[in-house]
């Protein structure tokens, strides 16, 4: 149902029609006009709204056993791992008063509210609290004298820590399937003016986005700014329009409302039980880098983090991607050897491909491919009229392929030697892909940007479609990953990597 639809749904007698704008947007300033002489009770009325908010409630409740299973199967494997045998009665008090720890630190941390914050985010805080919850958990050893390892230590934490992303990363999927399915949209207002309304009103309009706009007030309209009206007068017309419209959620969306206006909103929201989000516009920019600091006594700035990495953390860094990549290697070997075997069996030509690439400083390097089109394809392509110099220029049914190849590709298997690269310092796990330097020559303006990092195996674009996404939208994504570099989101995006292999979508 449209705001339009819903709003007529619920107007009648007592109140007026809202006025709909040329755009769509519903304008709710003037609907209480007809109920000025209504008195508020203090009971809060909110009943078509609450199913989200229940099923959201849900989701955190089932995320509570979630993680204590998670950490009863990391303490139960690596006792198994490191001491072997069933574990004794102090073990297993310990394992119950631990969960119970465990729980508590992940309550603190806010992740049994899934709806207030982004999957890095969530992500995250996750890993911190799985750090803060093994610390618990040693302490708990101390108490019930049972005896512990460094090892034991380390086990526990990585199993604990894998089987809690994977656990969330699976309930993240199952939300964002819901809110696709608009089965899971929180009722929302936005207070701004009816330019200010409209972008916020379009964005919680698109599909998935988990919102249901139900329409705007005007920031200027006498509701808010009327001085003949007292505060608690205020405060009342606003319960009023919360009462009939029950919003789950409210954005403000002016520049323009003063602090008193503002303290009514929140006055109101507050006795309705209404969340208050305060839009702005920072296009491309994490959550995780922002933070609210007050400013003088009424006021609130939101301060910037600088975006990249320090120098020790570019150590960091250089040093993941070095014992990475070369565990990756030696895991892989396998993979590596029948690869090259089958490449060399199926068709005429060397085993690697070699192609000219920019990355970091506009450097070019020589990156390394499983081969996977007949010999000579790349010189055929120009004789074919193909323009190869189109940025991230790509066939979804590229006849060149060989057989051998297709698969490869399909699986990503022939970017497997750029591991190779990571160890030579030309590439990292994680960054913009490498183009070709015949490309990037052609459209210097439009990818240069892209080499203000190193470039990478894997990076933001590819796990959000990977060759599906037009040169625009992954330029985009691109600028994204620059602008909010960090550490976790290189492990958040190798993480979410794996789970793209393993769909395989957009890989041709």
């Amino acid at each position: 149902m449209t705001p339009r639809d819903l709003t007529a749904a619920l107007a009648d007698d007592v109140l007026v029609m809202p006025e709909v704008d040329e755009h769509g947007a519903v304008d709710l300033t003037d609907v209480i006009d007809g109920a000025n002489g209504l008195i508020v009770d203090g009971t809060a009325g909110l009943t078509v709204g609450t199913s989200t908010l229940r099923r959201y409630r849900l989701v955190g409740f089932f995320l509570v056993p979630m993680d204590v299973l998670c950490l009863a199967i990391a303490l139960l494997g690596a006792h198994e791992l490191r001491f072997e045998g069933l574990p004794d009665r102090d073990y297993a008090i310990g394992i119950a008063v631990a969960c119970v720890l465990w729980v508590g630190v992940f309550h603190a941390l806010g992740l049994y509210t899934p709806q207030h914050m982004a999957a890095l985010e969530e992500f995250r805080r996750t890993t911190v609290a799985a750090g803060i919850g093994i610390v618990a958990v040693i302490f708990v050893t101390f108490w019930s004298r049972v005896y512990v390892s460094r090892s034991w230590i380390a086990i526990t934490l990585i199993i604990a820590l894998l089987l809690e992303l994977t656990a969330r990363m699976v309930v993240r999927r199952y939300v964002a399937r819901l809110r696709a399915s608009d089965s899971l949209m929180l009722r929302t207002l936005v207070i701004g003016s009816r330019e200010q309304a409209q972008e916020p009103i379009e964005a919680l309009g698109k599909p998935g986005s988990g919102f249901l706009p139900l329409g705007y007030v005007d920031a200027t309209s006498p509701l808010l700014t009327s001085a003949d009206a007292s505060p608690v007068e205020r405060v009342n017309r606003l319960r009023i329009l919360f009462r009939r419209f029950r919003p789950d959620c409210i954005f403000m969306a002016s520049t323009t409302i003063g602090p008193r206006q503002m303290l009514a909103v929140m006055q109101a929201a507050r006795q309705e039980g209404i969340v208050v989000r305060i839009y702005t516009h920072l296009s491309g920019v994490w959550a995780s880098r922002l933070t609210a600091q007050p400013l003088g006594t009424e006021g609130v700035a939101l301060t910037l983090k600088p975006a990249g990495l320090s120098a020790s953390q570019r150590i960091i860094k250089r040093g993941l991607d070095i014992v990475l990549a070369g565990i990756g290697l030696l895991l892989a070997s396998p993979i590596l050897l029948i690869a090259a075997v089958a490449i060399k069996a199926s068709s005429a030509g060397p085993v690697l491909f070699r192609q000219d690439r920019v990355t970091e400083g506009a450097r070019s390097f020589v990156m390394y491919k499983f081969r996977t089109m007949a010999n000579g394809a790349e010189h055929g392509a120009r004789e074919e009229g193909m323009d190869t110099s189109v940025p991230f220029f790509k066939l979804k049914t590229d006849h060149r392929l060989t057989t051998v190849g297709k698969v490869m590709r399909r699986w990503s298997i022939d970017e497997l030697p750029q591991l190779f690269n990571v160890l030579l310092g030309d590439m990292s796990l994680v960054g913009p892909r490498p183009l070709p330097a015949e490309q990037v020559s052609a459209n210097i303006e439009l990818l240069g940007p892209r080499h203000e990092v190193r470039s990478g195996i894997t990076g933001w674009w590819q796990i959000q479609g990977r060759s599906d996404l037009d040169h625009e939208e992954a330029i985009r994504l691109d600028h994204f990953y620059i602008e909010n570099w960090s550490t976790a989101l290189d492990a958040y995006i190798l993480l979410r990597t794996v789970g793209a292999l393993f769909t395989r979508k957009g890989a041709y």
